[in-house]
């Protein structure tokens, strides 16, 4: 996989824009956290000069001068942090290791200075540490100054300096390596998508593309492929054998047809069988038709919402007047709930080519019970009978066009009957199943996807 292919996908460029867009806020939150720590450092800085100040202040009101040079000339020699320095009204020095070069014009003025820490000439091989000074005016008109390095608040500002830029660092390069490797992963299965797309349509219709362990949109994508390409296999598989399956089911009828007009020359009633067998052949293309039609997808775009129980219900009452003329029990129960999205006149057609299998295909006297329910998918509905049954090796074959087994073959049909049932549920996202009833037929329609 190239390089410049790899930067050029869609993925790295929204985990480009992400990463640019994150850093940005990373920056804005840095910038304000390093605000915050700068202001909490200058503020505690402050407070710990006034608070000393403070302190001597009180001591010179309260004990008086001599004791205030004594304790400043105590705590300049004990190793304090802190620089001290007293100064009369007239800028003499009394007490305390602060230079009056650290003063502009060498004199001290009341409020905050700041000033190399050493008085004379500065190393060449050394930053000089920065001393800021609080000046404060006592009531004799002396000078008290109170100053701290700055390098601790220095030596905290820096660090976190360092920390925030390591961090935006490492943000950046592991967002740059998570990007490449993202958009790798994407590439690779869009090539999987693409590899199983090219190998269908150079004939290779049993490849599927891969299932993926990660449960995302294009593992939905992949398995939404892979249900278009198993439509268009069922398609092509039925295209292919059409034509075979009509020249070979119609030339019986056809040749029929075609002695019966032969015989009408001298048998008026001939030709009159012979028309019957033509208006056959014609239902035959009607059916046929009609099953091109519904596997198209056509009659999608007129799919509403509607109550499956409530439709299933309606036909089997239609159906239940003849099921009493032949002394079969015809009995139904439908649970509520039974909603689903589709085309309600296909599913009436549907269920009464199903019930109307069961009743041409049963002796008189056997029950026939029908039963629907809600799924997590959809709905389910069931069709059970008592009769004599389907063998086992044609129940797989029961819904492909033409078939017939051998005991419904001398029964009048063509044999689309159910051909058109798994046409109707396959449009509408269901199954159609042969099952052995024991004794008897079992017939499934379940939905195998939520449409609402």
């Amino acid at each position: 996989m190239s390089r410049v292919r790899l930067l050029s996908t869609a993925s790295f460029r929204l985990t480009a824009l992400y990463l640019f867009l994150f850093t940005l806020s990373a920056v804005a939150i840095d910038g304000l956290t390093y605000f915050h720590m700068r202001r909490a450092q200058e503020r505690a800085f402050a407070d710990r000069i006034e608070e000393e100040t403070h302190a001597l202040e009180r001591l010179d009101r309260t004990d008086g001068r001599t004791r205030l040079l004594a304790n400043i000339a105590a705590r300049s020699t004990i190793g304090s942090s802190l620089v001290y320095g007293l100064y009369a009204p007239d800028g003499a020095r009394l007490a305390g290791q602060t230079p009056l070069s650290a003063f502009a014009n060498g004199q001290p003025a009341a409020g905050w200075t700041e000033s190399p820490e050493w008085e004379g000439p500065e190393p060449d091989e050394a930053t000089p540490d920065i001393v800021r000074m609080l000046t404060t005016r006592l009531g004799d008109g002396a000078l008290l100054v109170v100053g701290d390095e700055r390098t601790s608040v220095d030596m905290v500002l820096r660090g976190a300096t360092v920390a925030f830029a390591w961090g935006l660092a490492a943000t950046l390069a592991l967002g740059l390596a998570g990007g490449l490797w993202l958009s790798r992963q994407f590439l690779n299965r869009l090539e999987a998508m693409r590899s199983a797309a090219q190998s269908v349509m150079e004939g290779d219709w049993r490849r599927r593309i891969a299932a993926s362990a990660i449960d995302d949109d294009l593992s939905a994508l992949a398995k939404t492929f892979n249900r278009l390409f198993d439509r268009i296999e069922k398609l092509l598989l039925a295209q292919k054998h059409v034509g075979s399956d009509i020249a070979h089911e119609l030339r019986r009828p056809l040749a029929k047809v075609l002695r019966e007009l032969e015989r009408g020359r001298d048998d008026p009633a001939a030709v009159a069988r012979a028309m019957a067998g033509v208006e056959d052949v014609l239902r035959t293309f009607e059916a046929l038709l009609r099953i091109s039609e519904i596997e198209s997808g056509a009659r999608k775009a007129a799919f509403v919402e509607f109550e499956l129980g409530e439709v299933a219900a309606d036909v089997v009452e239609a159906f239940r007047p003849a099921a009493e003329e032949q002394g079969r029990a015809l009995t139904a129960h439908f649970e509520a709930g039974m909603r689903m999205w589709g085309d309600a006149a296909l599913m009436k057609q549907a269920i009464a080519n199903l019930i109307d299998n069961a009743l041409r295909h049963t002796p008189p006297g056997v029950a026939i019970e029908i039963h629907g329910a809600p799924t997590r998918e959809g709905a389910r509905l069931e069709f059970a009978d008592r009769g004599p049954g389907v063998a086992e090796p044609d129940r797989s074959r029961l819904f492909r066009r033409f078939f017939r087994a051998d005991a419904a073959r001398s029964a009048p049909g063509s044999g689309l009957g159910l051909a058109l049932v798994a046409a109707i549920a396959d449009l509408h996202e269901m199954e159609a199943e042969a099952i052995d009833n024991r004794p008897g037929l079992r017939i499934v329609l379940r939905s195998v996807a939520r449409r609402l």
